[in-house]
């Protein structure tokens, strides 16, 4: 079913980067970097994959740690995250693939079920429901708080979509679906799009 997804993801138990969430999907083939913030000098260990990886929250807070390469999998996998103090937090439904950027203005946004992308949409998911493994294989990311043009945010508010396809930024979507059907790979777009905006948003200040 093409369920609708909240744009009020659950709260985790521990405080992530915006695009560690349920329903995310990871670049493959090189380093993943997954960061998050703690009490300072607090001890983090993620797991993920076969890897278990730690690090401790420096004076602000903030902690970071590097998985090595990953293989793509349409296989939904979790990333558990626990804390030395004895909170922990799984992930669910998480996949392995290629990750993109789409950023812009209005032309952006604008949603796949207000262009013809539509009809690409529901050949994809008539053929997801046909498929052995039903796995939805394109994602969204939409990034939902606010631009700062002199002064980057350091902690991003946003939700992954998984299911509905008709929020989906259209020509995000196409992009995606034509990298998946040439790579047959899990396709994760990180939608960062704000109508209006002007050019200093998008450079370095």
């Amino acid at each position: 079913a093409d369920a609708v997804t909240t744009a009020t993801p659950r709260t985790l138990a521990i405080q992530l980067g915006a695009p560690f969430h349920d329903d995310a999907v990871l670049q493959r083939g090189m380093e993943v970097p997954v960061w998050g913030w703690s009490k300072p000098g607090t001890k983090i260990t993620v797991t993920f994959a076969g890897q278990k990886k730690k690090a401790k929250a420096g004076k602000d807070g903030k902690w970071m740690v590097h998985l090595a390469p990953l293989k793509a999998s349409f296989e939904p996998a979790e990333m558990v995250i626990s804390a030395a103090r004895g909170k922990s937090e799984t992930l669910k439904n998480i996949l392995v693939g290629e990750v993109w950027m789409a950023s812009g203005q209005s032309n952006m946004q604008w949603a796949t079920g207000k262009s013809s992308v539509a009809k690409i949409v529901q050949a994809f998911l008539d053929e997801r429901a046909a498929a052995e493994n039903s796995v939805i294989p394109i994602r969204e990311f939409e990034v939902t708080s606010v631009t700062a043009m002199l002064h980057p945010i350091e902690k991003a508010t946003g939700y992954w979509k998984n299911g509905t396809k008709n929020e989906f930024s259209a020509i995000a979507f196409a992009f995606a679906h034509k990298l998946y059907k040439e790579l047959n790979v899990p396709i994760g777009i990180l939608n960062c799009s704000f109508s209006q905006t002007p050019i200093q948003a998008w450079v370095p200040r």
